[in-house]
């Protein structure tokens, strides 16, 4: 009998860049490469977005659908952190400094998070079929590893050029290169409303805007 032959997987190295209000083109940071539907050998690590001076860490987290994101505050003051996106609204609910809450992600999409007090405070939690992903660091590589050889389909999503969809063709135990352009020379930054949907109140004393 014929004995089977295990096939190398491969790897995908994805060079994102996005091209500016100014022309320029530069290299895309928190940009999130991912194979649908395929799952990485390791699990990822438990997903957190830290509240800390003022801002979330990180700006961008990709998660597999199902997870539970614990969201810390580590300021001294209150957060509220909340969601209207489509099929993945929350509300937290105000806790103070050292506290944790978490909530669960079960629909894939792009889901923006926001805090109700501060309006400076925005992120992404992008919610993925599959965890076979990777994001892209300041050089705007990302690299995904342990990629089934043959014919896989491939998308990025970067937070100002929207989602890219393409395929890639990886050989057994070699490393296939993409470079994916994104164009945001049109892109402005929406300002969101709170979570009932109003503007927001103007920044006062923060210790007093709970």
């Amino acid at each position: 009998a014929p004995t089977a032959t295990l096939v190398p997987a491969g790897s995908v190295r994805v060079k994102v860049v996005v091209t500016g209000m100014d022309g320029k083109t530069q290299p895309a940071a928190d940009a999130v490469a991912w194979i649908p539907g395929l799952r990485a050998a390791e699990p990822p690590p438990a997903p957190r977005m830290s509240s800390r001076d003022k801002r979330f860490e990180p700006r961008v987290l990709a998660v597999p659908k199902g997870s539970t994101v614990t969201f810390p505050n580590y300021d001294k003051i209150f957060h509220n952190v909340f969601s209207l996106s489509e099929g993945a609204r929350f509300d937290l609910g105000l806790y103070r400094n050292g506290a944790s809450k978490t909530t669960t992600f079960e629909t894939p999409g792009v889901v923006r998070v926001y805090c109700n007090i501060h309006p400076q405070m925005a992120a992404y939690v992008l919610v993925l079929d599959g965890s076979l992903y990777a994001q892209t660091g300041k050089d705007g590589t990302a690299l995904l590893g342990g990629v089934p050889a043959g014919r896989q389909t491939l998308k990025v999503w970067e937070e100002r050029g929207g989602e890219w969809t393409g395929t890639v063709v990886v050989s057994p135990g070699a490393t296939a290169e993409v470079t994916v352009p994104f164009d945001a020379s049109k892109w402005k930054e929406q300002p969101h409303k709170n979570k009932y949907g109003k503007d927001y109140p103007p920044p006062d004393d923060d210790e007093n805007r709970y």
